[in-house]
């Protein structure tokens, strides 16, 4: 497998979706379950969109043609919403001031791997970025709305599970929605193929 290829498994469902639910629980720990569950919201919100413009896609054949994008990228999305709040959260761990310049880092790492690995690969350069917005627009209102909120102290033991959690899943086969995405496609629009890209460009 190419290496490319192999580095960016690893912002699909299978790393990215524990390692979220990794930090709900760090800020049902640190802050309350209201926070926890705003930030699940947050995630939904971001997944829905990009699930939104697959079912499209695969079952209509809709999407941003001028702009060469079929769907927006979830590797894209992931790496930078979940990515960047993660960093985010446990740098603020060490200093309360670390929590912004922490999200710079986390996104300045997570677009350059948007662009050199996920828009290389798996998605043309357009997709790549659109995910990119989209992750990085929610990562930002998330990290806002948790700046009127008192973030507490997680307990060690809480982060060395929670990343461990992440480990674990990191280790394990990589899997995508991409099946599922395509039967719901499918049964919505009734068709009997989902639709490929066709734009110049993509894959």
């Amino acid at each position: 497998m190419d290496v490319r290829l192999y580095i960016t498994q690893y912002a699909g469902i299978t790393v990215m979706l524990p390692a979220a639910l990794v930090v709900a629980a760090w800020l049902w720990s640190a802050a309350s379950k209201r926070i926890a569950f705003l930030w699940l919201a947050v995630l939904l919100s971001a997944y829905f969109v990009v699930c939104v413009s697959k079912v499209l896609f695969k079952g209509w054949g809709i999407g941003l043609e001028a702009l060469n994008i079929a769907v927006f990228s979830g590797h894209a999305m992931n790496a930078c919403l979940v990515f960047s709040v993660m960093l985010s959260l446990l740098l603020q761990q060490l200093d309360r001031r670390f929590r912004w310049p922490a999200l710079g880092v986390g996104l300045l790492v997570a677009w350059w791997f948007c662009l050199n690995y996920v828009g290389r690969t798996i998605h043309p350069l357009a997709e790549a970025i659109a995910g990119a917005l989209i992750g990085s627009l929610a990562a930002c209102i998330f990290l806002f709305r948790l700046e009127k909120e008192d973030i507490g102290e997680i307990s060690k033991p809480v982060i060395a599970a929670g990343l461990a959690v992440v480990l674990v899943c990191s280790w394990i086969p990589k899997y995508t929605a991409e099946g599922l995405l395509d039967q719901i496609a499918i049964s919505l629009s009734g068709g009997k193929h989902v639709f490929k890209r066709v734009f110049p460009g993509s894959d």
